[in-house]
Formats: structure tokens, sequence, C-alpha cells
């Protein structure tokens, strides 16, 4: 079946046209050490779904300024597919570096965009 669902949100504006969609399910761990026997003992504090993307290339100037101006917000709501729980989960994230390259001065194209999307708090 195919998903349905639109893949990226950013504060309620469809983020189109990715290439690249990935969930790195990052695991947070506390007090974790390894004892002589080579045995790890840790709590695990939460997985943390941090969203790895890319946008097509040749993007359009105005389309690249929606989201330079998402992205550029300190912190924002995402809506994401989860492929795990099948669903849309929605939560606060925040944005890493990223950097835009022209591509064609006449038209106003530029490359591709890579961005990640780092979450605040533990997926629920």
């Amino acid at each position: 079946m195919a998903i349905t669902q639109k893949l990226l949100r950013i504060n309620g504006t469809a983020i189109d046209k990715l290439v690249e969609y990935e969930i790195e399910w990052a695991k947070l761990w506390k007090d974790a050490d390894r004892n002589m026997e080579g045995e790890v003992r840790a709590s695990l504090i939460g997985i943390f779904p941090k969203l790895k993307c890319k946008t097509r290339n040749a993007i359009p100037r105005t389309e690249l300024a929606t989201l330079g101006n998402l992205l550029n917000q300190p912190f924002f709501t995402v809506d994401y597919y989860d492929p795990l729980k099948n669903t849309t989960i929605t939560a606060k994230y925040y944005a890493s570096d990223y950097s835009t390259k022209i591509q064609e001065r006449q038209r106003e194209f530029f490359y591709e965009v890579s961005f990640n999307l780092i979450p605040l708090s533990k997926r629920g």
C-alpha cells in the first residue's frame, strides 16, 4: 500500500518534493557503564526521532525562501510520518544548520537543501 499522508509539515506548511526522508531513531542513555565482565548497565531516557531530509534539485527561490524562513525559527511544530506507527506524529523540533547554493541566476533556481530536524523531547 502507498503512504498517502504528507511526510513532513513545519508549522502547518507541507514540505513537498523531498527526495530524501530518513528517520534516525537516536537513543539517549543515562548512567551508562560497562562492568569488568563486559555487561552494560544503563537507563534509557528515551528515543529521539531525528529527521534527515533533502529537497529536490532546482528549487525556485520562492520555495527556498519559504523553507528557509521556517527552518530559521528557533523552534517549531513538526508533523511527520512515522513508519513504525503508520501515522503522523506532532512534536516540537529545531533545525540544524543548512546551506543554499545558487544553481541558475536567470531563472532563480537553487541546488537541493539538506537539513536535519532535531526533537526537543523524546518520542511519546
